[in-house]
């Protein structure tokens, strides 16, 4: 503590504070850009355009490659704005590119996804969702691009029918499945994780 004060009194002695000043500004502008520079979050290999993730020189633990990956994402964002796309869907086009850069074969990946409760919205064709939000559906695209992977893509039917839709309102490529529970229930039976945010 008393090393810290007198260094404080030497820099007050040594400098004034104009140059006190010019010289935090140079360890901004300078100094503080180098820390954090490789920390960005990019798309691919899979996903161009969807699924940002980050990249390590090392990490310690990675599944083996030749492992099987199966998993079973439960999908009810809580989010409210129709204008927002549902960022837990685009977590399986992170999942695909995060394990395909390190090493993983996308053949050995086998995802699904149910959507229900405030999700269900998600997978109304652009027509039903502007009728009913006044906006174009911002999660076609996401839920396109899963399907054609060979993602499992269902709704819950009982979510569908008590917020008033029907199957003629969802886009093509969602399966009606009795309820999201079934849709669980099976996947884990047959040995897909289960992965809920």
């Amino acid at each position: 503590m008393l090393g810290t004060l007198y260094l404080i009194y030497l820099m007050k002695k040594l400098f004034r504070p104009c140059q006190l000043f010019f010289i935090a500004i140079i360890i901004i502008v300078f100094v503080t850009p180098s820390f954090g520079q490789d920390n960005k979050a990019t798309k691919g290999p899979v996903f161009d355009n969807f699924g940002p993730v980050y990249s390590f020189e090392s990490l310690d633990f990675l599944p083996d490659s030749t492992q099987q990956l199966k998993a079973v994402f439960d999908i009810d964002d809580k989010h409210t704005d129709p204008n927002r796309s549902n960022g837990i869907i685009s977590s399986l086009h992170r999942y695909y590119n995060m394990h395909v850069r390190f090493g993983i074969p996308k053949e050995n990946i086998h995802l699904a996804f149910v959507l229900h409760g405030n999700s269900t919205k998600d997978a109304l064709k652009s027509s039903a969702y502007k009728e009913k939000f006044d906006v174009d559906n911002p999660n076609i695209e996401l839920i396109k691009s899963l399907y054609e992977m060979g993602v499992g893509v269902y709704i819950c039917g009982q979510s569908m029918k008590s917020r008033g839709y029907d199957q003629e309102d969802l886009i093509p490529e969602v399966k009606v499945a009795l309820s999201a529970m079934t849709v669980l229930t099976v996947y884990q039976m047959n040995n897909f994780a289960l992965i809920k945010f």
